[in-house]
């Protein structure tokens, strides 16, 4: 248990350092750029996040598949890769939301595929490889 917890504290501390060390450096070419350069990024910015494809139930599925599985080879080589570990966890909540809100579009053999894959990610969160 407190390898566990020494693990967790760490890997927040991690997560704290790359945060604040990101909003640094994304703040500094802002004041750089000229009056003309701003407004061409901030029309690149925009057209990027209206951009986001929507996708049917069973591509969804299909990547929450992948994202179970990913996760749970990373969960299992965490000592070689905890970085890849950490990113993956930080998208767990986000990805098992989305999937939450597209389940009743799910068929009956879709919602197995489904509940196995958050299995997997269940059983990771919970600290089981």
């Amino acid at each position: 248990m407190k390898k566990i917890s020494v693990f967790f504290v760490t890997a927040i501390l991690m997560i704290a350092f790359m945060a604040c060390s990101g909003a640094k450096k994304s703040e500094a070419p802002a004041e750089q750029l000229t009056g003309s350069d701003s407004i061409a990024q901030t029309v690149v910015s925009d057209s990027v996040t209206t951009a986001a494809p929507t996708l049917n139930p069973a591509e969804m599925l299909k990547n929450f598949q992948d994202y179970a599985k990913a996760y749970g080879e990373a969960n299992n080589n965490i000592t070689k890769d905890p970085q890849k570990f950490m990113e993956l966890s930080g998208q767990s909540q986000k990805k098992v939301a989305d999937m939450e809100q597209i389940k009743s579009q799910l068929n009956a053999s879709q919602l197995q595929a489904y509940q196995k894959a958050l299995d997997i990610i269940i059983k990771v969160n919970k600290g089981g490889k």
